[in-house]
C-alpha cells in the first residue's frame, strides 16, 4: 500500500469559555459529587436479568393472566433472589 502524505491542518478556534479558574473549580467539584453516574454496569446487569426472567416466565405462561404476572415478577426478580439467598442461609422465619 502506498503511504499518503499527512498534512497538518492549521485550525484556530477562538472561543470565549469564561474564566479558566472557574472551570478548574467546576471540574474539581464534579469529581467530588459523583451522584452515581458511573454505575451503568449494574443497570445493564439488571436489564439482562430482566430479559432472562421474562423469557423464563413467558415460557411458563399459559394464559394472559400468567403473562401479566410473569411481567410483574420479572420487574422484581432481585427481590426473589435476595429472599431465596436469605432463606437458604437462615431458614424460613416462623
Amino acid at each position: 500500500m502506498a503511504k499518503s502524505k499527512s498534512s497538518k491542518a492549521d485550525i484556530e478556534i477562538k472561543a470565549n469559555l469564561g474564566d479558566p479558574e472557574k472551570w478548574k473549580e467546576w471540574s474539581k467539584e464534579c469529581g467530588k459529587n459523583n451522584n452515581g453516574a458511573q454505575h451503568g454496569t449494574a443497570g445493564a446487569l439488571y436489564f439482562v436479568g430482566f430479559i432472562g426472567s421474562m423469557v423464563y416466565w413467558m415460557q411458563a405462561a399459559t394464559n394472559f393472566g400468567a403473562v401479566i404476572t410473569g411481567f410483574l415478577k420479572s420487574m422484581v426478580w432481585p427481590a426473589y433472589i435476595v429472599y431465596k439467598l436469605l432463606e437458604s442461609f437462615y431458614g424460613v422465619v416462623n
